[in-house]
């Protein structure tokens, strides 16, 4: 009989419009459409969706550093369209000791560069697993759940 693997929580950040909400939603099978929020968002003991404004203006840094510290994985999303990177500079260092992860969005779109967007992503610091998505496609957000979440523990046991 397998356990269930507590993996911990982890935080979703990033830019305005990287599609952090809406995954969020994906991820936790809420059947919503993204709405703007300036509040984070949790589900349970297992992730925060943080607005994009924490991410984008230095003065809202504290909320985002405040809250990591009770995360133990840091996700970062960026679109795979978006060509350049506004991950401030030395803010990962902050985290230290946290697995950073990313998650690049919006695979779908005809301007996706996964190439490019991850070695902008290994540039700016993201040293864990990089994980190409679209909501549309639910293989890949069951198996970014499962990372997440430890889902792919408990399978792996099962087998």
């Amino acid at each position: 009989m397998s356990q269930a693997v507590k993996v911990g929580r982890f935080m979703l950040i990033g830019p305005i419009g990287a599609g952090k909400t809406t995954l969020f939603n994906r991820l936790f099978g809420k059947d919503e459409v993204a709405r703007k929020t300036q509040a984070m968002e949790f589900e349970g003991d297992s992730g925060i969706d943080t607005p994009g404004e924490y991410f984008s203006h230095p003065r809202l840094y504290h909320a985002l550093i405040t809250m990591a510290a009770d995360v133990d994985r840091l996700v970062y999303v960026h679109p795979a369209d978006g060509l350049d990177c506004r991950l401030p500079y030395g803010l990962l260092e902050v985290y230290a000791g946290k697995t950073i992860d990313a998650i690049v969005t919006k695979m779908d779109l005809p301007e996706a560069d996964l190439r490019r967007v991850t070695q902008l992503l290994r540039d700016a610091g993201v040293s864990g697993q990089i994980f190409p998505v679209s909501i549309h496609d639910p293989a890949a957000i069951k198996h970014l759940r499962g990372h997440l979440l430890g889902l792919e523990h408990n399978l792996m046991e099962q087998a």
